[in-house]
């Protein structure tokens, strides 16, 4: 193996480890951002429960208000039964306090069936409360997480990266440039080794896509120091040294 590929499989041996680091990360952030959206849909559900709430302890109010009303309205023509000096106008007033206090049951039916509404949505408020609270204590839990993560990795993730550098540094620019465009692609998984399928017959495959190679390509690594890439997947091509 020429001193081109050698350089390669050690810049991608750092260029892994960078790109194991920045996955770590980059789960931990997805799960911040997750978790983010977590907070903001149960918040958005106590937001519109405590409207919810605050409509039906209206509604609730203005019943009971109705029925003291009622209350007195029912009182005032009992005292006007005391005043009347006919049987008619006795009727009247009679009929008229029948269809009230009917009136009234019928509210009180309603006002009671509010007041079972508002202690099962304050209730229902309450619970999803808690649910925020513990949904902001994960969301902070796992942020202090990511934070102890970054700390962790700054140093180790600093030290790599100059070693990549000097890694690169060893590299021709047309080289380096595949060497990064490829990096991007497969997210450090830059080279693929060259498998020969049977020991006894000349039939190689590529390990990154498991496509077949030709002999001419394989042999090629072994007696020449220049970059050979697959031409299925794109990889940059390597043989063990053991070959």
């Amino acid at each position: 193996m020429g001193a081109t590929l050698e350089a390669l499989l050690a810049l991608r041996e750092i260029e892994l480890q960078i790109a194991e680091i920045r996955r770590q990360l980059a789960a931990k952030e997805r799960s911040v951002a997750r978790q983010t959206e977590k907070l903001r849909a149960a918040e958005h559900t106590l937001e519109a429960g405590r409207a919810d709430l605050k409509h039906t302890q209206v509604a609730a109010d203005a019943a009971d208000l109705d029925l003291k009303a009622r209350d007195a309205h029912v009182a005032r023509l009992r005292d006007t039964l005391n005043t009347v000096r006919t049987n008619k106008e006795y009727a009247a007033i009679m009929s008229q306090l029948n269809n009230e206090k009917a009136d009234r049951t019928r509210q009180e039916t309603r006002a009671l069936e509010l007041l079972g509404e508002v202690e099962t949505k304050r209730k229902a408020v309450a619970e999803q409360e808690a649910l925020v609270k513990e949904e902001s204590q994960r969301l902070g839990n796992i942020k202090a997480q990511l934070e102890q993560s970054l700390a962790s990795f700054s140093a180790r993730l600093s030290a790599l990266e100059q070693q990549r550098d000097a890694a690169a540094s060893r590299l021709d620019g047309k080289v380096l440039d595949l060497f990064n465009r490829l990096s991007d692609r497969y997210e450090g998984e830059v080279m693929a080794r060259v498998v020969q399928v049977h020991p006894r017959r000349q039939e190689f495959i590529c390990d990154g896509c498991n496509m077949s190679l030709s002999a001419e390509r394989a042999n090629a690594l072994l007696t020449r120091d220049e970059v050979q890439t697959c031409g299925s997947c794109g990889r940059i091509l390597f043989m063990d040294k053991s070959r």
